[in-house]
């Protein structure tokens, strides 16, 4: 089990989403009176961003159809959203009677039990050991505007024709918008972060969409200068007085995901 309670390593992967097509991320519907029903999130300055919920979201769902689609008896899983979690509450509470209720032993048990996304994103019994930040937009002065607003109607689905008075409007950012991307997990396995890149590959390849209206044109982007740096427990004084993590080559941790996969043992 990873150890919680000491530093043993930091992993810290940045990258910039370029948009292909617009971003529709939306907040809570307008107050004004002439806003649009679905305004896109927004900082403090105005310009749009993307909560690290949502990317946190993309990520995980992608991770669980992989694992899922190379589960073949490599042991790595992903929760069933349509059926019970890897931990249900009887389970629970029986690894909690067999640690004799010791808190440790209890962790320990409910870790291993765990899933492999759920042990990376978290899950109702452990908090997260990967965490996203708010993606923030890193050119609006190259934009000729920041925003659109675009039309949409309601489809009565007997018909497959619009409905008549469900006409709304949304907010989207639009088309060439980049936002900042950085991703930072805590305690790592080299393999986990392995899983991690593998998942960023299809964002790299634009195979990921973010926000809303996705099927309808939104949220296609790809990733761009991915770069992963890693703090061992070796490095925690010169990374504590310098600030500066070391880059380190994405096939590292490639080659020990592909060693999980085949049942080999890879290095934490």
């Amino acid at each position: 089990m990873t150890d919680f309670s000491a530093f043993s390593s930091r992993t810290i992967v940045r990258a910039t989403l370029v948009m292909e097509s617009a971003l529709a991320v939306g907040s809570r519907p307008s107050l004004e009176a002439t806003g649009t029903d679905m305004p896109v999130m927004k900082a403090a300055d105005g310009r749009p961003f993307v909560p690290g919920s949502s990317v946190k979201g993309v990520v995980r769902f992608q991770t669980e159809r992989l694992l899922r689609a190379l589960n073949d008896g490599t042991g790595l899983s992903a929760c069933d959203p349509l059926g019970a979690p890897c931990v249900p509450g009887n389970v629970r509470d029986e690894l909690w009677r067999e640690s004799n209720r010791d808190d440790r032993l209890f962790a320990e048990k409910l870790f291993q039990a765990s899933c492999a996304v759920c042990r990376i994103f978290g899950s109702p019994w452990f908090a997260g050991r990967l965490a996203f930040k708010d993606a923030y937009l890193a050119n609006a002065e190259e934009l000729p505007v920041l925003t659109q607003v675009r039309d949409g109607v309601g489809i009565d689905r007997d018909l497959g024709a619009a409905r008549s008075a469900i006409k709304y409007d949304f907010e989207t950012v639009v088309p060439g918008a980049r936002f900042s991307i950085e991703a930072l997990g805590e305690n790592l396995d080299r393999w986990e972060v392995g899983l991690l890149l593998a998942v960023l590959d299809l964002w790299r390849q634009g195979g990921i969409a973010l926000g809303g209206k996705s099927t309808r044109g939104p949220g296609w982007g790809r990733l761009e200068g991915v770069t992963v740096q890693r703090v061992e427990a070796s490095d925690l004084w010169d990374y504590l007085a310098s600030g500066q993590a070391p880059t380190v080559r994405e096939d590292d941790f490639r080659n020990a995901f592909r060693d999980r996969l085949r049942g080999g043992k890879s290095d934490a």
